[in-house]
């Protein structure tokens, strides 16, 4: 967590600043309130700040005025400091925005517990502005999604009669699928599904080129019984994703968000199409997130190799679309609860310690790091042991859901 201390007092500067960094925060320090308030005023200010009430410049009152002023994405917690112990100076200080008081001099164990409940204050807003974030994707993305249906019709259920109710297949019959005899035809029918008719699909033997004016969509299938893993990807150049929103919706995008976020509801219709052709062959396939997208170029990452790579064109009468499916091996495994991860998936649901007939976790679900918060709860007030299993997810997941690389594995 970044920090701001500003205070004129030089040794309280270098107390505070001693404190903070013990802690683990990146400090930063003011000797007067407009070096405090040039700090703070920028686009991503520090998530504390330490404001002296009196100090060269701007006071800390006037600082902390400022500060809520300001409509930023993230909100400061202020801590003020002051010699004076009067009630309507603190109510003051608190009137101006501060969320917090302390006296001059003050007790050192005092200002850790002040900073420990800072810390869980700013972890709760971090928590929530995440929340608020992913809802506000969500609501784009479904009023995409509407015009989508509005515009080509609710892709129809399959028809039962269709419907394969085979036993089980082997791995091998799950690639043989992926191989151009018989992914090519079905990558056909789903385009049709979600209104794009008359796309023809060929495969590709070259490696993949990323280029900086394309867009890359990403998401995932996953076989349970069969221990696999299917990361698929779709790419897009900057003119095939214009002219497929074109197409799709008869309008432009407003933004690039609007546009990746349209590639990956496309992409998220054209994978669910594909895991109803894997539904058809008898198997029981999880789609453990919605597709996400992203500038190719951020795409920068070297992936461990995967079991194996499929290639396939698209290619319709205004835009052309690569699509790669990487195939891996997924295993299940036990894990304690100090071995869990986030993005872990469930691959057998949880009974409850205390009744085999109510379940903690069902199959599927994707693990967060509430969902282990809880569970450790659930541990401790119980007293057992929970065991949980689980497959990990693949880099590319991990990459496209959290944005980095994903934990490193811990020893069971």
């Amino acid at each position: 967590m970044r920090a701001l201390i500003a205070d004129d007092d030089q040794t309280i500067r270098k107390l505070l600043q001693t404190l903070l960094k013990k802690l683990g925060h990146d400090v930063e320090c003011a000797a007067d309130g407009n070096a405090a308030w040039q700090i703070l005023e920028q686009p991503n200010p520090p998530s504390l700040a330490i404001l002296d009430w009196v100090m060269p410049g701007l006071t800390g009152v006037e600082v902390c005025k400022r500060l809520r002023g300001l409509r930023n994405r993230s909100r400061t917690y202020v801590l003020l400091l002051s010699a004076n112990s009067e009630k309507d100076q603190v109510a003051a200080g608190l009137d101006a925005g501060a969320d917090d008081y302390l006296i001059k001099p003050f007790n050192p164990m005092e200002l850790l517990a002040r900073l420990r409940v800072a810390q869980r204050t700013i972890a709760y807003q971090q928590e929530l502005q995440t929340t608020i974030d992913d809802m506000q994707m969500l609501l784009q993305r479904y009023n995409l999604l509407g015009e989508l249906f509005g515009k080509q019709g609710r892709p129809g259920a399959t028809d039962p009669a269709q419907r394969n109710h085979a036993e089980p297949v082997l791995p091998r019959e799950v690639l043989a699928f992926l191989g151009a005899g018989q992914f090519n035809p079905a990558l056909v029918r789903a385009l049709g599904e979600i209104g794009l008719p008359n796309a023809e699909v060929t495969s590709l033997f070259d490696p993949a080129q990323p280029r900086d004016d394309s867009f890359t969509a990403w998401s995932a299938l996953v076989m349970i019984n069969e221990e696999l893993w299917l990361d698929l990807l779709v790419e897009a150049d900057q003119t095939s994703a214009t002219r497929l929103f074109d197409s799709l919706l008869g309008r432009f995008p407003e933004s690039e968000r609007e546009q990746m976020d349209f590639l990956a509801e496309t992409f998220n219709l054209l994978c669910s199409a594909i895991r109803k052709s894997l539904q058809n062959l008898g198997l029981k396939v999880l789609m453990p997130s919605i597709a996400r997208s992203v500038r190719s170029s951020a795409v920068s990452f070297r992936s461990s190799k995967p079991a194996g790579q499929t290639r396939h064109r698209i290619q319709l009468p205004n835009a052309t679309l690569d699509v790669s499916i990487q195939h891996r091996h997924a295993p299940v495994s036990q894990k304690s609860l100090g071995q869990l991860n986030e993005l872990d998936l469930v691959a057998d649901g949880l009974p409850s310690p205390n009744s085999s007939e109510v379940f903690l976790l069902n199959q599927g679900v994707v693990l967060n790091p509430r969902y282990i918060e809880k569970l450790t709860a659930v541990a401790q007030s119980t007293g057992k042991e929970l065991n949980v299993a689980v497959i990990e997810p693949s880099p590319l997941a991990a990459f496209f859901c959290l944005g980095r690389m994903p934990a490193p594995r811990r020893a069971a």
